[in-house]
């Protein structure tokens, strides 16, 4: 809709374009009466570098026909069509006609092809090869400038791929989304929890409940603070569908994850907006999206889709596969030989030591250490005694979403730093150095943080 509302703003219009036309009209008609005095050779008098000189003769018949012409298919045009502010022209044209007439000429001609999906429900048109073909192409056209191709999202555009869904994932509730379009809002509530301190307390108390990096402290004292954010997100914090407020015990963050980013929400509040797609689509292509998009996250009977690390901000990590956890090897002059620094890391957390470098690997979008940590860390808070440093850089693997990865990094660095401080060593005896590439493959072994001795 134009900002510009007012009435003079056609009327501006109109008079340019005929003040246009009228001068074009004038200038043709000024060229054609006005007499220059001409000398006996026909010249004007005019004259350059020596021997080129202005001529006095009339203009062209043929350019001041094209002319005419020009000034009276103007006339017409303004007369059949919109051009004069608010006049919508004889004929009644516009844009948004004809393409609603080329998109129904459309629908008309693939209306044989949908005909033959009636009747089938969005599971079963799930299944069909067909239909899900047709449904990628809706997706890749309409969809997938904010989803994502892969439709995994994206920071504020939430992964389809997964099980998490702000406003329900059975085929009805995504139809309605996709059909109505959503109102994403969370209101700005600082005032109402309290001071910036408490507004803190609040985060980490949020950070708990998916048992995510936090401090511990600060959580106990924003629980009770939490009864503000508990009307929409619930009282145990897994969210309302009828109210599109996400889960926050599920460690999926649609919008940034970590202590600043909750604060910033709580603080700002948000304002999401999913457009509705009903006027663009008919009934039949509304299924095979809702079928295209609710068989994303459903494939093979409903098997989840195994997430990335760090997830891509909305996904979730997928459950861990039982591996048996690595023994630390307790000193660094009986450091692991080449082949025990290269044994095989599971999906648990876990920890090495090589070469006096501790490794401590972490399960998928997790900064939770390893039990054998301290036995691992007891080299590193004696060198510290001794009067070294320790130097502590957190990597993650090179799949999943890269800002969501870089803050991951950083959580399981501050998980080692504060696993160093309960152990005896000082926050001033602890570096935290970021590596110049924190994406260190696409395995198990990068979800990884080192501890060194400088």
């Amino acid at each position: 809709m134009s900002d510009f509302t007012s009435s003079f703003w056609p009327i501006y219009i109109s008079a340019i374009t005929i003040g246009g036309i009228l001068g074009c009209v004038l200038l043709l008609w000024i060229s054609g009466t006005t007499k220059v005095p001409s000398a006996s050779d026909n010249t004007t008098g005019h004259v350059w570098d020596g021997d080129l000189r202005e001529m006095n003769n009339p203009l062209p018949r043929w350019w001041v026909g094209l002319f005419i012409i020009t000034v009276l298919f103007s006339g017409a045009y303004l007369y059949l069509y919109p051009g004069l502010g608010s006049y919508q022209g004889s004929l009644k044209w516009s844009q948004t006609d004809q393409f609603d007439r080329e998109v129904t000429k459309g629908n008309e001609q693939v209306a044989p092809i949908y005909a033959a999906f009636q009747g089938k429900s969005i599971p079963q048109l799930a299944q069909d090869p067909q239909a899900m073909a047709i449904g990628d192409r809706l997706f890749m056209n309409n969809c997938a400038q904010c989803h994502g191709s892969d439709a995994g999202g994206s920071k504020s555009f939430p992964n389809l791929t997964d099980k998490d869904w702000l406003w329900g994932g059975s085929p009805e509730q995504i139809h309605e989304t996709i059909t109505n379009g959503r109102q994403g809002i969370m209101a700005p509530v600082a005032e109402a929890v309290g001071t910036p301190e408490d507004v803190r307390n609040v985060a980490h108390y949020v950070l708990s409940l998916s048992d995510s990096p936090h401090d511990s402290v600060r959580a106990s004292l924003g629980k009770a603070k939490f009864g503000v954010c508990a009307a929409c997100h619930g009282s145990d914090g897994k969210g309302n569908h009828a109210l599109g407020a996400p889960n926050l015990t599920d460690n999926i963050w649609l919008h940034g994850w970590g202590e600043n980013a909750i604060v910033d929400r709580i603080t700002k509040g948000l304002h999401n907006v999913m457009p509705a797609w009903q006027s663009k689509f008919t009934p039949e292509q509304l299924n095979v999206l809702t079928a295209y998009v609710w068989g994303l996250s459903n494939k093979d009977a409903g098997a989840v889709e195994a997430a990335a690390e760090g997830g891509t901000n909305n996904a979730a990590a997928p459950a861990p596969a039982p591996a048996p956890a690595p023994v630390a090897t307790p000193a660094p002059e009986a450091s692991a030989s080449p082949a025990a620094a290269e044994a095989p890391v599971g999906d648990d957390a876990s920890v090495q030591v090589a070469d006096g470098v501790v490794k401590l690997y972490f399960a998928v979008g997790k900064a939770d250490l390893a039990a054998e940590a301290d036995q691992a860390l007891a080299d590193i808070v004696t060198g510290v005694q001794a009067g070294k440093k320790a130097v502590v850089s957190g990597f993650v693997d090179s799949t999943g979403h890269a800002a969501r990865n870089e803050e991951l990094a950083k959580q399981r660095a501050f998980a080692v730093r504060d696993k160093l401080k309960a152990l005896g060593v000082a926050e001033d005896m602890i570096e935290l150095k970021k590596p110049e590439a924190i994406d260190a493959g696409a395995d198990a072994k990068a979800r990884r943080v080192e501890v060194s001795l400088s």
